[in-house]
């Protein structure tokens, strides 16, 4: 659901900074996907575990405003702000309620988005592309692109021994990626692609796909929303009373999605997750010192995250320490 729902908003954003570089930076984020996998529990020194858990809360709850402000933008782009305040409102009255969506539901789900996603790019590739303007920017702007991407293929279920399982998920995961971003980097251009503020639209009426317009508003929707719910439900998991977890995450994230708009909150997901991985590392490496897994996870986070701007740093670094003290304080003595 995160991969389906940040499309909306990260093909415009590593688009801008790498154009076909993209598809490298894509490749990127999927490694150290796969290497942020291969973390577990065990290798954290248990006294230091509350440091973790509130990197990866904070890292989970920047996609609550971000999935809000994508279908806001998408939907309604004329009071995007409001729109995305109140869908945070409902997704939070929604999990502090106690509702999950079932297991079969997201099955159902994701199929009918990759069933779009495959209408998508073969529809780029059946119709001539228009012809494109503007320079390709350098190879270095594959690590601005492998950062925007990292938090929509980083996965989030933490435990379980499904090593193949997850490999061929994130190899799917990327494999998806990979044909959408080329089809759309192929049917636009890089240029056009960047500038865009709705992508995914955008790439729809380029290829004269008025009949498919309506269906787009059904991918937006069925998209946003669960992401938006899963990922308040896994920032709030671990507190002991529901309700008012799930209120407190939706204040905040309510205020993320009134002032920042998609980009600037896909950027601030992006350093909160790289972050995550870099603490996730530091603190393997303090257990166990030799760890080439944790090295390579910890240099390549480190050179993503040097691409995002310095005020998103600031805040992310902000929101994990902070997060990082609630969780210590609710742990029980």
């Amino acid at each position: 659901m995160w991969l389906g729902a940040g499309l909306l908003v990260a093909l415009a954003a590593g688009a801008a900074t790498a154009g076909w570089w993209l598809l490298a930076g894509v490749v990127l984020a999927g490694l150290l996907a796969w290497l942020q996998a291969r973390h577990t529990a065990s290798s954290v020194p248990p006294g230091a575990q509350w440091l973790l858990d509130g990197a990866r809360s904070a890292a989970r709850l920047a996609g609550v405003p971000l999935f809000a402000a994508a279908f806001a933008v998408y939907l309604v782009p004329r009071y995007s702000a409001l729109v995305a305040a109140c869908v945070v409102l409902v997704v939070t009255a929604v999990d502090a309620a106690g509702f999950t969506l079932p297991r079969p539901a997201r099955g159902w789900l994701l199929g009918l988005l990759l069933a779009a996603a495959a209408g998508l790019v073969a529809a780029c590739l059946a119709i001539p592309p228009a012809p494109t303007v503007g320079g390709t920017p350098g190879f270095t702007g594959a690590f601005a692109a492998g950062a925007v991407f990292f938090p929509l293929l980083a996965r989030r279920r933490e435990g379980g021994n499904e090593a193949l399982a997850k490999i061929w998920w994130l190899a799917g995961s990327v494999a998806v990626t990979l044909a959408v971003c080329a089809g759309a980097l192929y049917q636009i251009g890089g240029v056009r692609l960047g500038l865009s503020r709705v992508p995914v639209r955008d790439l729809v009426a380029a290829v004269d796909g008025q009949v498919i317009e309506s269906l787009l508003t059904c991918a937006v929707v069925i998209a946003t929303l669960p992401a938006a719910l899963d990922a308040l439900a896994r920032a709030r998991t671990g507190f002991s009373w529901r309700p008012v977890a799930s209120m407190a995450c939706g204040a905040v994230a309510v205020v993320g999605a009134v002032l920042l708009g998609p980009v600037e909150a896909l950027l601030l997901a992006a350093a909160l997750a790289l972050a995550e991985v870099v603490v996730a590392s530091l603190l393997t490496l303090s257990a166990r010192r030799r760890d080439i897994r944790a090295v390579i996870s910890l240099v390549l986070a480190l050179v993503l995250l040097a691409r995002i701007p310095g005020g998103h740093l600031l805040l992310a670094v902000v929101l994990a320490a902070v997060s990082a003290v609630i969780r210590k304080s609710a742990r029980p003595r």
